[in-house]
């Protein structure tokens, strides 16, 4: 069966140019999560239909909304670096901080952000406890074909243990690693964990 996605019109995300911003938006400076959640709907993601007449990931007028997980334990965080049987073949060798993926129509009319971020976690990952979360802010990165149609809503979970450990052990290996580590391998990061990692960097060292 095709896959459908959450998406909302860009115009009406960014209310026409005054919300807009590139790169990472703090959810206590603008906080878009009342409307995508009001706004959003579900439309084919690869595949067209005769009311679709354009794929979501070719429909620059439309974003796709990502949950994109961080993961930290005291001082570090989950990092994740992608294996050569990979199957995303731009992404091979790339180390991300984030876990992410789309929203599906499985995760239900409650908090539908919430629900499809719980899910996408507990797919990618084992991990034995209860967490606590928060929205830590936004990504739009319109420098690129990809990211022109994909909006994150940036998660962050305040972990109990560390004891955290990839499922798909051929294609990902994970660990767990301070800021100051994750920024020597910063060049080899994706751009979205690029976007994030600047981001917690600057906000750590302003708190001292």
């Amino acid at each position: 069966m095709p896959e459908e996605i959450l998406v909302v019109d860009r115009e009406v995300l960014f209310d026409g140019k005054k919300r807009y911003f590139q790169g990472f938006m703090a959810a206590d400076k603008i906080d878009f999560v009342p409307t995508i959640k009001e706004k959003s709907y579900f439309i084919l993601r690869k595949t067209t239909s005769r009311e679709q007449k354009i794929p979501a990931e070719e429909d620059e007028s439309k974003k796709q909304i990502i949950p994109y997980i961080l993961f930290r334990h005291g001082k570090k965080y989950f990092t994740y670096r992608r294996l050569a049987k990979s199957g995303e073949e731009r992404l091979r060798d790339n180390f991300s901080i984030g876990i992410g993926g789309h929203i599906n129509p499985i995760d239900g009319s409650g908090d539908i952000i919430a629900d499809g971020m719980r899910r996408e976690f507990l797919e990618e990952v084992d991990y034995p406890h209860d967490f606590d979360y928060k929205v830590l802010g936004f990504i739009n990165d319109d420098s690129n074909s990809v990211g022109r149609v994909h909006f994150g809503v940036v998660f962050l979970i305040e972990a109990e243990g560390s004891d955290i450990r990839v499922k798909e052990t051929d294609v990902l290996e994970g660990k767990m690693m301070t800021l100051k580590g994750i920024a020597g391998i910063r060049d080899s990061l994706e751009n979205w964990s690029k976007i994030v990692f600047d981001y917690i960097s600057s906000t750590t060292k302003t708190k001292g």
